[in-house]
């Protein structure tokens, strides 16, 4: 999601945050036009409430939460769709995505200091702090915010620290609640197995695991996941067979089969669909 042309720590995330059609299609931009629109304007009505109560942890999250889905779902897109285009443009749209991940990372630290304080400290240091499942949410986001920033700034080693910091964050919130919003943080984690650099030789297989308990938790309704893994696990792999598999699978899948996840399941196929145009790319033989 990340080292990080593969950017997926977070191509999962959210199930709502994924991805926009190319924005040099218009034919296949049905319901990202309404995303790209409506979530900075609500974006900047949350700042304004921002500084009017700045003690107040929820406003920070609702901000943060909308800045995140404008970066990945727009602003990524694009930028990762035009790099074979347009280098220029497309560098203008990470770095753009960039200021956005930043801002909301300093927002849930905010946020999260506001619950608990000295947080930044203790995460840190991975010191034991008493979340509960009120908290899951600002972990959660944070964590997309820290995965953004690695993903938009191409890898750069300043924002690498925080890798570490995406794992505990998660590890945290799967502890307090493992099946939350139908399996968002076991998506989460699939995609942090899948672009580890610890040199775990076990990755591969958490990211496996982790991905069949997502899949549970969505009642198989998650599209967003099955792209994912074609994406970064498949290509890794040089599996062309495994990525049609996938990919079909996923362009199969009903997006009305759960409304709460319609839109995001719409982009998920979106991509899915532009990634079939890049089969020649993706694989060398």
């Amino acid at each position: 999601m990340i080292i990080f042309q593969r950017r997926q720590l977070y191509i999962w995330i959210f199930s709502i945050l994924v991805l926009n059609a190319c924005s040099v299609n218009r034919s296949t931009m049905f319901g990202a036009d309404i995303i790209e629109y409506t979530i900075p304007l609500t974006a900047k009505a949350q700042e304004k409430k921002i500084r009017k109560d700045s003690f107040d942890s929820t406003v920070y999250l609702e901000a943060s939460e909308k800045l995140i889905q404008f970066s990945y779902a727009i602003l990524m897109d694009k930028a990762d769709r035009l790099m074979y285009a347009d280098y220029y443009t497309a560098r203008e749209y990470y770095s753009e995505a960039l200021d956005l991940f930043l801002t909301s990372r300093e927002y849930m630290l905010t946020a999260l200091s506001l619950r608990h304080p000295d947080f930044k400290s203790k995460m840190i240091h991975k010191e034991s702090i008493s979340f509960t499942t009120r908290d899951i949410p600002y972990l959660y986001w944070l964590s997309g915010a820290m995965a953004g920033s690695i993903s938009a700034s191409k890898g750069d080693p300043s924002y690498l620290i925080d890798l570490t910091n995406i794992k505990w964050l998660l590890e945290n919130a799967i502890a307090l609640e493992p099946g939350w919003e139908k399996g968002s943080l076991y998506a989460a984690m699939m995609s942090v197995y899948l672009n580890d650099t610890t040199g775990d030789r076990d990755s591969e297989k958490k990211a496996l695991e982790y991905f069949e308990l997502a899949d549970r938790a969505a009642n198989g309704n998650n599209i967003g996941i099955y792209v994912t893994l074609a994406e970064s696990f498949a290509v890794a792999k040089q599996d062309k067979d495994y990525f049609l598999e996938l990919i079909n699978k996923a362009l199969s899948m009903d997006i009305n089969a759960d409304k709460d996840m319609k839109q995001a399941n719409l982009l998920s196929k979106l991509r899915a669909k532009w990634l079939l145009t890049r089969i020649d790319d993706l694989f060398y033989m």
